[in-house]
């Protein structure tokens, strides 16, 4: 993937951006669907596509069937996303439901690094089939799993509304397991109409919306599709291929820490303490690269080089390594944890939906700018934007994110 970003500059119809967009619309499907068919269910029902989708690609005769497998598994991505939050923080218990949470970022950081350590030695075909072979193992898996009480809970209201609009309709006495004696249907749920005008939904989905943007414009993805040809230009001699799995070693390690941090410390302190470092990181890589004489091939990003000086020829490896530390125990992990804790049990689908679906649009708006920031204005001046957001969502998350850790789930709303 990485090797593939660094081509975007010179053709911006890449594998990542082909994935992104679906991932946002899979987001809201996943949410409609875990209300209407249950947890367990939607996420059986969305390993059977993503098999088909990595099928597709190992399949593949052409681009076109690349990127119509490519399209298939990151709509199946964004699907996957709210109800594995909402599942895991309605079945974990509190104090361990940080951790719990933190496992999402650290399964990606595992895959990431076993897709390009097979990538690495193996052709693309294989590594896609071996790719099937995980969500067809996941059907397996969760088959066997329950499915969360907190939907049963639902489900069974709905149930008991049902029978009693229908035994009123025709006139009936109510059978013996809605009697008089069982405790009444908990109140409908409002719509998605009814919902926006709540502002016990409106405010959680505002901030999540916020730390999602705060978390993509940080560089979040930009900084880590760069970062091997930085490293490239730090040790010419280096190879991709050896710094792309060494990055991938210290984003899983991070993501193990960040599963201990999310256990031990609230949400809030680790969050801000994580754009803290971020900023400062990026603004050091910033004053440690230069772009010198890049108007003459016309692209600003590929020449971009670290400063001369040989005490400065290792602040950028520094820098990388700094960043991917600081950004992984809290930005990257932190929103999709707390987009199942946040919100209100009437809303939690809906709002989980809408503020993943927020998080992946995010995500694709930076990767489609970021070769157009890196050719116009330079890596240093964009490393500083960056840089800039994380330092200004610092302030953010300090003064409005609400701590959730160690709440129940009604507490935390």
């Amino acid at each position: 993937m990485y090797r593939k970003w660094m081509c975007v500059t010179e053709n911006r119809k890449n594998e990542p951006s082909m994935a992104a967009l679906p991932m946002a619309v899979g987001s809201v499907l996943g949410g409609v669907a875990m209300d209407r068919l249950g947890r367990k269910t939607t996420n059986l029902l969305i390993c059977v596509p993503f098999v088909l989708g990595w099928t597709a690609v190992s399949m593949a005769t052409g681009v076109n069937g690349v990127y119509a497998g490519r399209l298939l598994t990151g709509l199946c991505t964004g699907l996957l996303g709210p109800p594995t939050a909402v599942y895991i923080a309605e079945v974990t218990e509190q104090r361990y439901r940080g951790a719990a949470l933190a496992m999402i970022s650290f399964s990606v950081s595992a895959g990431i690094l076993a897709v390009h350590t097979m990538g690495t030695f193996l052709g693309w075909r294989l590594v896609s089939a071996l790719c099937s072979v995980v969500p067809f193992t996941g059907y397996a898996l969760i088959w066997f799993t329950p499915e969360s009480p907190v939907w049963l809970r639902e489900d069974e209201d709905r149930r008991r509304r049902r029978l009693r609009a229908a035994d009123h309709r025709d006139n009936r006495p109510p059978p013996p397991e809605v009697d008089a004696q069982s405790p009444p249907p908990a109140a409908v749920k409002p719509t998605a109409r009814q919902c926006f005008g709540r502002p016990s939904f409106l405010g959680p989905l505002a901030v999540l919306s916020a730390f999602f943007f705060v978390q993509q414009f940080s560089g979040v993805n930009a900084v880590a599709f760069y970062s091997v040809t930085l490293l490239k230009r730090v040790g010419p001699d280096l190879n991709e291929y050896h710094c792309t799995m060494a990055l991938d070693v210290i984003r899983l390690a991070v993501s193990v820490l960040a599963c201990g941090l999310t256990k031990r410390y609230g949400r809030r302190p680790l969050a801000v303490v994580s754009a803290v470092g971020t900023c400062a990181s990026l603004l050091c890589l910033a004053a440690s690269v230069r772009d010198p004489g890049a108007q003459a091939t016309g692209n600003v990003a590929v020449q971009a080089i670290p400063a001369p000086a040989a005490t400065a020829s290792l602040t950028p490896v520094l820098s990388i390594v700094a960043y991917m530390v600081f950004v992984n125990i809290g930005l990257v992990p932190l929103p999709w944890i707390m987009s199942g804790e946040m919100f209100p049990g009437y809303c939690r689908e809906l709002g989980s939906g809408l503020s993943t679906c927020f998080g992946f649009f995010m995500f694709y708006t930076v990767i489609q700018i970021s070769p157009y920031l890196l050719t116009n204005i330079g890596t240093s001046m964009t490393f500083y934007i960056f840089g800039t957001v994380s330092g200004v969502g610092a302030l953010f998350l300090y003064l409005c994110l609400p701590e959730t850790k160690n709440k129940s789930m009604e507490d935390t709303t």
